[in-house]
């Protein structure tokens, strides 16, 4: 064996490595790049001739798609977490808070952080929030109370 085939099936395995840990990070980034480019150049350099690299070629897409398999199999099973994939289901009722676990906040006094017109921020023990008023505006610093939780708002009126 030639010492340019010998780098070749070194540089070869480097790229289908490269690959296979593409398989498990997501996205597309330096691995798949750059292991791409190393099969690519250990094709080249393995084979002397067209029908070798061919060859080579047709074998190095064979181990890979077998990789890939394997990778599907093993992420699809229960025992290993794939960093791709999500593991917990959301469904829509988990997605918001219900308005009825919010009215603690009824009667919470606090500081408008910013003008209400009617929408702005309020900060209650140091909590700030997306809050409304009931049509009026209020000037930044004022001070608030929470009077009703209505269709996941928080409406305030201003203190007096």
């Amino acid at each position: 064996m030639e010492p340019m085939q010998i780098l070749g099936i070194v540089v070869l395995v480097i790229g289908v490595i490269l690959i296979g840990i593409e398989f498990y990070m997501p996205g597309f980034g330096f691995p798949g790049i750059a292991g791409i480019i190393c099969a690519a150049a250990g094709v080249f350099l393995t084979g002397r001739n067209v029908g070798e690299r061919i060859m080579v070629g047709v074998i190095t897409i064979v181990v890979i798609a077998v990789m890939l398999v394997i990778s599907i199999i093993v992420f699809n099973s229960k025992k290993v977490k794939s960093p791709i994939k999500l593991d917990t289901d959301l469904s829509g009722k988990d997605l918001f808070i219900d308005g009825k676990d919010m009215e603690y906040l009824i009667g919470q006094k606090g500081e408008a952080i910013t003008d209400l017109r009617p929408s702005g921020k309020g900060e209650f023990n140091g909590v700030k929030l997306d809050i409304l008023s009931s049509g009026e505006f209020i000037v930044r610093g004022s001070r608030l109370e929470i009077t009703e939780i209505k269709n996941n708002k928080v409406m305030v009126r201003e203190e007096k």
